[in-house]
């Protein structure tokens, strides 16, 4: 049985309750991004619509024929059909009008190749000069830049900035996330890269793919900031710490020398001032973020219970950000915390609009629940994962500097360093969700009063390591902890737009079982934009659908609690679909942000969750520790018993609970008037699939190991090159996504086919972020004719068995008039 709580108005935007000139304050702080303070009289090296670039626009390789393809970016300008126009450079459709986001293009750039597709990659030069005086007075460099879709900066040949890049192997390629309007971003670049006389600056700008709309690069300004100007520090964050005795600081800076954080007491402040002497001082450890600033990560240990403390980070050479005081949680065991789902600022289009929502929440959180230990996100903090705009908007909130912020990995967060940079987090593995080294990720865990808590990169669909991760973690900790509660960002157990694709699917029948064997209490996950409660599960199995859902839940052996979170910024939401799930008791989607309070004790988790704007409630459960394995008699655990409030189902002063009440729309999934839930629609996540027509014989190179029509799934080999890259998976004729998992490092990947596939020939396509094709192959399911059983006979097609000679495979598949899959945004 599921309930469905009284659905309100359903909304159509999220009230900004901040006025035009706070919204339009807002978006100057987020939009820059954390740029690093140029000096007054310092006039830009780069400017836009001043500077001069050269710029190559006819789909060639400057660095043709040579070993080292980054030998285009200095020196002499290579040979070429280069042109010379300033910034702004774009085409939307062809023409110099209509590009999004306000914005206009100065030089119209030759969006086409001849054969009609897009210009893979557009090549851009220009230089500076500095003479001693200069490089003497000058520490670094800031950048704001403006682009559509990837972008790669070098100066004097060394990269130093990369925007969506995460792909890029070659000059000439498709490369990017295809968001509907440019976005911005800011980088810096130290002295060092610079020498006396000229020097180069080259920008190498990536097309989404093929048939992408539009294309834009503007360097705003590329200006210096002056050796004396104090260092500039930027989105401060404290994360969790290994236990409640730790807390990690992460943070920006624009200086590349040493930096520490100080921690004392908040007593021993002077005037609010950290004193002369007697601070404790943690030496960071740092590195070179993706932007060009400095990444710092420090753990300030050995804190005491109930005790306010203070703390700053910087130096005294290069400057101190402001002092933040931050309170310890009592240490008795009982505690408190907000668990959100995808902040995902971006999603909508509008950073700022985002942010607000998101510093919206939180507000409303802390002003409803002050003594919250811990805030709690599911994943997905920035839409795009190389955005530094969007990841100024997530950590914009105050909240975040002084209670301990614990995240998960999403699927959006994953393509860039970024993620790992910005969240300092406790025992990371890199032996464990972390599948290549250019993407974020690492499972990770640490100890909250008598809670273990585990986080999976469930991006990482290697779910059996994930388990063995948990399985040494337990064995290790477990003995300590009352409780053990799993985190990872892609929910099995949802009912909106992501409830059906194939790696959730498979997500599901891999990890509820270990979760079971592993006796977890409570999974908590996000992704699907919409609030979901479980039944307790056995593994895979709900219990007590026939029973009325009860706010109060005691588990008996192997049974776990699934919580997943709805949108905490209001950046996007996803419709539920009108199937009858059996595993969920409670599902709500408003279209409302959400935050749910967590509050722990040592015989119960208590959960409450809240619509942002008005604190009114969603859902409330109790989860209780079972007195040894059951205890029927337990007061409050009782389920059957009428006299518990909230559990008779024929109260009618019981809100929700009445299986007899009529649905509300927006919330019961086999009520055929309930918005977007037409079970016929594409997924508003799905990408868009390729025309079969582009397919060509350079990338039919994918290779059918096994068709399995009895369990419905194909298992298949990449080339090489390609292993472990994550792709959109999509089988033909009628496309359908299959979702977007990565290969193993031996390129294989096993993937559930659509049950309704018929029988026949399909075609099978990997598709790269952008939209391009990177591998393909055919292969024949066959069934019985007569009793739709599988026959056992498989079809293996790769690039040496394909049946058909290339050139007849394509013009038949051309033939077929498949039409594309409309685009949808991907969660």
């Amino acid at each position: 049985m599921t309930s469905q709580h009284p659905a309100r108005r359903r909304r159509t935007g999220r009230a900004v309750a901040a006025t035009t000139a706070a919204l339009a304050a807002l978006a100057a702080t987020t939009l820059i991004g954390s740029v690093p303070a140029a000096t007054a009289d310092e006039a830009p090296l780069v400017e836009s619509g001043v500077t001069d670039w050269q710029y190559l626009e006819d789909g060639s390789d400057p660095a043709a024929g040579q070993d080292d393809r980054t030998a285009w970016t200095t020196g002499a300008l290579p040979a070429g059909d280069w042109k010379t126009g300033a910034g702004s450079f774009g085409a939307k459709n062809g023409a110099a009008i209509g590009m999004g986001g306000g914005l206009v293009v100065d030089t119209l750039l030759d969006q086409y190749l001849e054969d009609g597709t897009d210009v893979p990659t557009y090549f851009f030069r220009t230089s500076f000069e500095a003479d001693a005086t200069d490089l003497a007075a000058w520490k670094s460099l800031t950048a704001e830049v403006v682009y559509d879709d990837a972008l790669v900066v070098y100066v004097n040949g060394q990269r130093v900035a990369g925007f969506e890049d995460s792909a890029v192997t070659e000059n000439v390629q498709y490369a990017g996330d295809n968001g509907s309007d440019p976005d911005h971003s800011t980088f810096s670049v130290d002295a060092s890269v610079l020498h006396e006389g000229t020097n180069d600056v080259a920008v190498a700008l990536y097309q989404g793919r093929s048939n992408s709309s539009d294309v834009y690069f503007d360097m705003e300004s590329l200006t210096p900031v002056d050796a004396a100007t104090p260092a500039q520090i930027s989105d401060v964050v404290m994360t969790i710490g290994a236990d409640e005795s730790s807390r990690n600081i992460a943070w920006y800076s624009d200086s590349a020398a040493d930096e520490v954080a100080q921690v004392v007491p908040a007593a021993q402040l002077v005037d609010g001032a950290f004193p002369a002497s007697g601070a404790t001082e943690v030496v960071s450890t740092s590195g070179t973020a993706t932007d060009g600033q400095q990444y710092h990560h420090a753990t300030l240990a050995g804190l005491a219970p109930s005790t306010e403390y203070a703390y700053r980070v910087g130096s005294d050479a290069d400057g101190w950000s402001t002092v933040t005081r931050f309170r310890t949680g009592d240490g008795d065991g009982d505690y408190s915390f907000v668990f959100i789902g995808d902040a995902q600022i971006g999603a909508s289009g509008n950073v700022a609009s985002d942010t607000q929502g998101w510093v919206d929440t939180l507000d409303a959180a802390e002003q409803a629940f002050p003594g919250s230990e811990m805030v709690f996100s599911a994943g997905d903090q920035v839409n795009t994962a190389s955005n530094e705009a969007q990841y100024e908007g997530f950590l914009s909130p105050a909240q975040l500097q002084r209670i301990p912020l614990v995240t998960n990995i999403g699927n959006h967060d994953v393509a860039s360093l970024a993620y790992e940079q910005h969240f300092a987090l406790p025992n990371v593995t890199t032996e464990y969700g972390k599948p290549d080294a250019t993407r974020a990720g690492g499972d990770y865990w640490f100890t909250y009063g008598d809670t273990l808590y585990i986080s999976f990169n469930s991006n990482d669909m290697d779910d059996a390591g994930h388990a063995e991760f948990a399985r040494k973690v337990i064995e290790e900790h477990g003995d300590e902890a009352r409780w053990k509660v799993v985190t990872f960002h892609h929910s099995v157990y949802s009912v909106a737009s992501h409830s059906s694709d194939s790696d959730i699917v498979t997500r599901r029948a891999e990890l509820p079982p270990a979760m079971s064997e592993l006796d977890v209490d409570l999974v908590l996950m996000g992704h699907d934009h919409v609030y979901v409660r479980s039944h307790l599960m056995s593994g895979t199995t709900p219990v007590g659908t026939d029973e009325p859902v009860s706010e109060d839940v005691t588990p008996s052996g192997d049974e776990v609690l699934y919580v997943t979170a709805n949108s905490s910024s209001g950046s996007k939401y996803y419709d539920i679909k009108d199937t009858v799930f059996d595993f969920s008791a409670v599902q709500n989607q408003e279209y409302t942000p959400n935050f749910t309070n967590v509050e722990v004790t040592g015989d119960t988790i208590a959960m409450t969750t809240y619509r942002s704007d008005d604190l009114s409630v969603v859902d409330t459960v109790t989860l209780h520790k079972p007195a040894g394995e059951t205890d029927p008699t337990d007061p409050g655990t009782d389920p059957t018993d009428p006299t518990e409030p909230g559990t008779d189902p024929t109260d009618p002063t019981e809100p929700g609970t009445d299986p007899t009440e009529p649905s509300t729309p927006g919330t019961d999934p086999t009520d055929p008037s309930t918005p977007g839930s037409d079970p016929t629609a594409p997924a508003d996540d799905a990408p868009a699939a390729a025309d079969l027509s582009t397919l060509t014989e350079a990338t039919h190179t994918l290779r059918v190991n096994a068709v399995d029509t009895e369990a419905g799934t194909v298992t298949v080999t990449v080339p090489r090159e390609l292993a472990g890259t994550p792709f959109d998976w999509f089988v033909h004729s009628d496309p359908e996504y299959l979702g977007d998992a990565p290969t193993d490092d031996d390129g294989v990947l096993t993937l559930r086919l659509p049950v309704e596939l018929e029988d026949g020939t399909h075609t099978l396509v990997a598709q790269r972020a952008d939209g391009s094709v990177a591998t393909w192959a055919t292969f024949a399911f066959v069934t019985d004719p007569v009793t739709g059983d599988p026959t056992g006979e498989l079809a293996f097609t790769g690039a040496e068995v394909l049946p058909l000679a290339a050139g007849s495979a394509l013009a038949l598949l051309a033939g077929l008039g498949i039409a594309l899959a409309a685009r949808r945004r991907r969660a």
